[in-house]
């Protein structure tokens, strides 16, 4: 992918993406969110907010059918291999290919595309820095209707299964227990979901866990902010050198935060693929409320 001297590691600019819409593949990975009538914020797939409008020639990636495994009890679990590979070749989209991903929200969708497809051996994807949203404040067209059509068939394409990317309940759990482990714990979900002020069933965080909100590492425009998340993570004492775990509500938002990171030019933390929709699923295992870690 040809880089231009504003784009680095995980990002293109809107404007980057305008004058090379024709050598990439890009996907739009928005979602759909509500309200419902108890007031709790309700996430649906994004195909009719695709349809109203998207960047021409996008396609179209779900995170609930495609990029998560639909049979698992957990949402926006990773796939499987075999379904990763079978997703892919369904959108046309190999390894080789420049790949450029985004939302029509915060941008943490995106991410958690990217960061799958990075997990399956994609080292050509990139994400939209400021998304949707920047696009269209450039002035840039839109379009709506269905997907466009992969201009080619490229059959199962080969994937690998990559280590490192994601973390397991298990080793969530054993860090949390050991106050001496030398692994950081990082929330990504916003201050009063950590503090557990917003409530909900069972609120709180992790025990152990440092609170870094995937929003505070943006700009007031929505882009990606490294002289931000710099500034947060040397505030909670994180170094070049941590080895870091992400986890939120379902894996989104700690997706963004491993943006982040590799933006600010840290090295990109693992994700815990459950997240709290895992931990909370167990009764047995604790939530801390209040801003201390434990």
């Amino acid at each position: 992918m040809t880089a231009d001297p504003a784009e680095t590691g995980a990002l293109v600019t809107a404007q980057w993406l305008h004058d090379h819409t024709d050598g990439v593949v890009v996907l739009d990975a928005s979602i759909a969110r509500s309200v419902d009538t108890t007031g709790l914020t309700v996430f649906d797939p994004g195909h009719d907010v695709f349809r109203a409008a998207h960047i021409p020639g996008a396609r179209f990636a779900d995170l609930f059918a495609t990029f998560s495994d639909p049979s698992s009890p957990i949402a926006f679990t990773r796939p499987t291999l075999e379904q990763m590979t079978a997703a892919t070749a369904e959108l046309g989209i190999t390894p080789a290919d420049d790949i450029v991903v985004y939302d029509q929200l915060s941008g943490a969708y995106a991410a958690r595309v990217w960061l799958v497809l990075r997990s399956f051996g994609f080292d050509r994807v990139r994400v939209l820095d400021g998304g949707f949203a920047r696009w269209t404040a450039l002035g840039h067209p839109v379009e709506s209707g269905d997907p466009a059509t992969p201009a080619r068939s490229v059959g199962a394409p080969e994937l690998r299964e990559l280590e490192g990317v994601f973390a397991g309940l298990d080793e969530v759990r054993a860090i949390s227990d050991d106050e001496s482990s030398s692994t950081t714990l990082v929330c990504a979900l916003r201050t009063p979901d950590y503090t557990g002020e917003s409530g909900g069933d069972r609120p709180g965080h992790i025990p152990g866990s440092l609170s870094v909100p995937y929003p505070d590492l943006l700009s007031d425009d929505g882009t990606f902010s490294p002289e931000r998340t710099r500034e947060l993570l040397g505030q909670k004492g994180i170094g070049h050198d941590s080895e870091v775990i992400v986890y939120c509500g379902g894996g989104i938002n700690a997706s963004g935060a491993a943006l982040a990171f590799v933006e600010a030019g840290y090295p990109r933390p693992r994700v815990y693929d459950g997240s709290l929709s895992e931990w909370r699923s167990h009764p047995e295992l604790p939530l801390v409320t209040g801003r201390e870690p434990r």
